[in-house]
C-alpha cells in the first residue's frame, strides 16, 4: 500500500504500463488510479516519460540488487549463472508488477532511457558469461545475446508456469530453466 502520492503514483502507473503499455496509458488514467490530481504527478515528475524512465530505472535497480543478492556467494561462473538465473524467478516471486513492469515495457523503453551502457542486470549476466568463456566453461558467444537468450527463456517459463497451460511447480520449471540455461551457454553437455 502507498504511503505517499509518489508511491500511489508510482504504483498506479507500474500496474497500468503492464496492464495496457506505456503508450496506451494517460496520465489522467494513472492520476485517477493513484486517486491524486494529474497536477500531482507533475511535482514528483517531469511528465510521464520521465516516470517511464524512473520507473524502468528503479525497478531494473531492483532487479540488479536481487540477481547480485543470489550470486554472490559464488565464486565459479556456472555457479553464478544457475544462481542469478534462480534469481529472475526470486525476483518474479518477490515483486510481481516490476517483473510484469519490465516484461511488458522492456523493448519499448529502451528507446526512452540512456542506452549508453547495459542496463544493470544485463551487467552481471554479461561480465559471468565473459569470465565463463575465458575460463573455456561457456562457449564464444556474444554476451549480450546470451543473455538475451537466458533472460527470456526464464521469462517465459515464469508466464507460463503462472498460466494453466503448464502444471509444473515452480521449483521443477526453475530446475529445468537452469539446466536449459546451461545447455544454451555450456562448451560441452
Amino acid at each position: 500500500m502507498a504511503t505517499t502520492k509518489r508511491d500511489a503514483i508510482i504504483e498506479a502507473a507500474l500496474a497500468l504500463f503492464a496492464e495496457k503499455g506505456v503508450d496506451a496509458t494517460s496520465t489522467r488514467e494513472i492520476t485517477e488510479r493513484a486517486d491524486t490530481a494529474e497536477g500531482t504527478l507533475y511535482r514528483h515528475f517531469d511528465g510521464k516519460d520521465d516516470l517511464v524512465r524512473s520507473l524502468f530505472e528503479e525497478n531494473t535497480s531492483l532487479f540488479h540488487d536481487v540477481l547480485a543478492r543470489s550470486a554472490k556467494t559464488e565464486t565459479e561462473p556456472r555457479e553464478q549463472l544457475k544462481a542469478m538465473v534462480r534469481g529472475i524467478f526470486d525476483f518474479a516471486e518477490q515483486y510481481p508488477a516490476a517483473f510484469a513492469y519490465l516484461l511488458s515495457v522492456h523493448e519499448g523503453v529502451l528507446n526512452r532511457v540512456d542506452t549508453s551502457h547495459e542496463p544493470l542486470p544485463m551487467q552481471l549476466f554479461t561480465r559471468t558469461l565473459r569470465a565463463g568463456t575465458t575460463s573455456g566453461v561457456f562457449r564464444d558467444v556474444p554476451p549480450v545475446l546470451a543473455t538475451g537468450w537466458i533472460v527470456g527463456l526464464a521469462q517465459r517459463a515464469i508466464v507460463l508456469q503462472r498460466s494453466d497451460l503448464l502444471s509444473a511447480s515452480r521449483e521443477d520449471v526453475t530446475a529445468q530453466t537452469v539446466d536449459a540455461t546451461l545447455r544454451l551457454v555450456e562448451t560441452t553437455r
